[in-house]
């Protein structure tokens, strides 16, 4: 018995080891596993059961840039960052824009693009500004901190109703239950273009552009940057841009 008990634990010990082995693998080896939320065309979404979007093929680009695969894992927006503050991955690529409370939580790369904001809505039912939306029931993304601190400053009568799927947002939408959806303009184009009964407005300009988040002091985000500059160096970031945006 005793003997059985000493070869269970070292068996225990050796999965523990193993699974920490895996966990420096993917973090300092062959793999880089980003966190996304794959609801948010043209940068993160299923087509035909596939993931894929600008954001994809980019990370794609920098892991090839760093010798390394990169893989996904498809989540919540609002649990992107405490999933890498726990490194259950070793970055998030999501249409992630940085914020100053972000960036004491939070390391970002440099920004690879840029977008504005915008009201999604019925058509017949136009708003052109975020003070029009008095007593309106606005829903957006569920951990977009910039969209929420936004809306509160601009429409404080407005219902703001956090979702964690912008798709669920969206038939909240046509189905009546909500008036509005704020969320980027180049997302809001492009379910606009697959809804007839919908239509969306351009109505404010942040200065902050998307970037790739990391856990606080990670070796990826100098890595990132790098392999980044060389994107947009060698045009292939460009062509990116052009192919999907």
């Amino acid at each position: 018995m005793k003997r059985y008990v000493q070869t269970l634990m070292a068996t225990v010990f050796l999965l523990l080891g193993c699974q920490d082995d895996d966990k420096n693998k993917n973090v300092g080896g062959e793999i880089i596993k980003f966190a996304t939320c794959a609801d948010y065309p043209p940068f993160e979404y299923y087509k035909n059961g596939n993931l894929t979007g600008f954001d994809i093929e980019l990370a794609h680009l920098l892991a090839k840039k760093l010798g390394k695969t990169a893989i996904f894992e498809d989540m919540q927006f609002g649990a992107i960052l405490v999933s890498v503050q726990n490194e259950t991955v070793n970055a998030a690529i999501s249409a992630i824009e940085s914020s100053e409370e972000k960036r004491k939580e939070c390391d970002f790369s440099n920004v690879y693009c840029k977008a504005g904001m915008a009201l999604v809505y019925r058509k017949g039912s136009q708003a052109t500004s975020l003070e029009q939306l008095s007593r309106s029931k606005v829903a957006y993304q569920n951990g977009c901190s910039i969209h929420m601190k936004l809306l509160k400053e601009k429409a404080p009568t407005a219902e703001l109703i956090a979702m964690d799927k912008m798709n669920t947002a969206i038939e909240s939408l046509k189905a009546g239950h909500v008036e509005y959806v704020f969320m980027d303009n180049i997302p809001a184009k492009s379910f606009c273009e697959k809804n007839d009964g919908l239509a969306c407005s351009v109505v404010a300009v942040t200065e902050e552009g998307y970037t790739v988040m990391f856990k606080k002091g990670s070796s990826l985000k100098a890595q990132v940057d790098k392999a980044l500059e060389e994107l947009k160096s060698d045009g292939e970031l460009e062509k990116l841009k052009a192919k999907w945006l």
